[in-house]
């Protein structure tokens, strides 16, 4: 195929992040339509972007790249002479190795002030209608409109690896409908305890499958209070995880990467939010989906969850009730 122009996409992490940059990724792919598209990421996440229809190329750097590597790697980009560069992350990273382009850049605008206002004062200046699909919008220059159509997030996975998912299910015994669960998340603060989660899936009563990484020992806790369980964390592949996702009845889970992955799979899910919002990137794209939260005043109260409660007890997470979940399921 002859392409008009070739355009380079950022976004180096997470797995949430490069989920919901992938709506503006489609906006730049119909605008474009006869460009070819490149996106760069980490190593340990070109995994996630593997069959997307609006990717032409996938480029990775490590993650552990040194200030040479990423400099050499710069001059690199410069010879290939991007069209356009679009700069999603913004970080330090990033500004090294676009920094001998003479390429058209566009970059992420991170809202940092209005952040910090919201972490430490709790006084919002969002618009009501803030999403972080529409702060990825704002930074890709002329081609999109201020109040547009903003796309939903978007992934792909082949029809192998949904029956080889089904196949893996199938080996330890889950043979029908089945609820996926993923309770972990970088941060403690963010996990909504597990005794709930083993009240809320007894009450479901229909096997649970856990996902999430080898760290995430909530799902061993869960599982270790439930009859029909597979607790597949740390077991399945990036790719095998969101195929599990995807052939699941339903998805409940915290506010993490996979759960973003799953809406971008077309799956609606339950996510349960506690020290983060909206405003940090959290929140659902798919109408079908339900955000389950508490208005708690001292919410949110970091960008990622990362900072431990100042009260003995964590309201925004333990007010929130297995009935809650359950009646933002659609189980018929």
């Amino acid at each position: 195929m002859n392409y008009d122009q070739k355009i380079l996409i950022i976004r180096f992490s997470s797995i949430g992040d490069i989920v919901l940059s992938t709506s503006a990724l489609r906006t730049i792919k119909l605008s474009y339509p006869d460009a070819q598209i490149t996106f760069l990421t980490l190593d340990e996440y070109t995994p996630l972007l593997e069959y997307h229809p609006d990717i032409d190329l996938l480029l990775s750097i490590s993650r552990r790249s040194t200030f040479l590597e990423l400099w050499d790697f710069s001059k690199y980009l410069y010879r290939k002479d991007y069209s356009l560069i679009f700069d999603l992350h913004n970080s330090i990273r990033s500004n090294i190795i676009t920094f001998h382009s003479k390429s058209p850049l566009y970059q992420l605008k991170k809202p940092r002030l209005k952040r910090a206002l919201l972490f430490s004062f709790h006084k919002s200046y969002f618009g009501a209608q803030f999403s972080a699909r529409e702060m990825y919008h704002d930074h890709i220059g002329p081609i999109w409109n201020k109040g547009g159509h903003i796309p939903p997030t978007l992934l792909a996975l082949s029809g192998h690896e949904l029956k080889v998912a089904k196949k893996q299910l199938i080996s330890k015994g889950i043979f029908d409908d089945y609820i996926a669960v993923v309770p972990g998340a970088a941060w403690k603060q963010k996990q909504w305890p597990a005794k709930k989660y083993i009240d809320t899936l007894k009450q479901l009563d229909m096997p649970a499958v856990l996902v999430g990484g080898i760290n995430d020992k909530i799902c061993q806790e869960i599982c270790n209070g439930l009859k029909k369980s597979v607790n597949l964390a740390g077991k399945t592949s990036l790719r095998e995880s969101m195929a599990i996702l995807v052939n699941a009845k339903h998805i409940i889970g915290s506010d993490t990467g996979l759960i973003h992955a799953a809406e971008a799979l077309g799956k609606s899910v339950t996510m349960i939010l506690g020290p983060t919002s909206v405003e940090t990137g959290a929140g659902i794209v798919l109408p079908e989906s339900a955000v389950i939260e508490k208005d708690v005043w001292c919410r949110p109260c970091s960008q990622n969850g990362s900072f431990p409660c100042y009260r003995e007890q964590q309201f925004c997470m333990d007010s929130i009730e297995p009935h809650d979940v359950i009646r933002s399921l659609n189980l018929d």
